[in-house]
């Protein structure tokens, strides 16, 4: 059986990443696994502190030694958004954005970024795109294609996002599979 190795991840200061192997051509899900990159020890409200690089850095070693364990072909993204309770930190997922979408193509030039929204990702998840974190452990723990690879309701809310950006990422590829020619 050939597969494909989906990257998904929900960036933040709190990172979700999650790896999803993909069965071809059927795209069955063979495997999920999931982590936190947690960034909240190098955080400060100054925009000209040197914590912004070094959480830049930390992102990019980690997201290289995930490049070279998993070798995803897809890489499947949070897009930035202005959360109207931190206006600031759209500047800072904007900055993590950039640099995992740097990292990975430096890795390899050829994988497929797709990057999704976090109200559509909410609606196909849970049907509801104001669905709050818990919501989407929910119906995460509904679908049974992953419920029956990883126990949800032990992953953090960040973990959830990044498994929910996935299971989006395979609903589209299975929608339109003549994207798996790009790959």
């Amino acid at each position: 059986m050939e597969t494909i190795n989906i990257l998904s991840i929900d960036p933040g200061t709190n990172m979700g990443v999650t790896i999803y192997t993909v069965s071809v051509p059927d795209l069955t899900i063979v495997n999920v696994v999931t982590t936190v990159i947690d960034l909240s020890n190098h955080t400060t409200d100054d925009p000209l502190s040197k914590n912004l690089l070094l959480r830049i850095q930390i992102i990019q070693s980690y997201i290289r030694e995930i490049m070279i364990a998993y070798q995803p072909h897809i890489l499947a993204m949070e897009a930035a958004f202005v959360n109207s309770r931190f206006p600031k930190s759209v500047m800072y997922l904007s900055q993590y954005i950039a640099a995992i979408e740097l990292t990975v193509t430096e890795y390899n030039p050829f994988i497929k970024i797709f990057n999704y929204a976090p109200k559509m990702v909410k609606s196909v998840v849970s049907k509801n795109g104001k669905a709050d974190k818990n919501d989407i452990t929910n119906a995460l723990l509904g679908i049974g294609e992953i419920s029956s690879k990883i126990d949800v309701t032990y992953v953090s809310e960040h973990e959830a996002d990044s498994i929910a950006i996935g299971y989006v990422c395979v609903l589209e590829l299975r929608s339109n599979p003549v994207l798996l020619l790009m790959i």
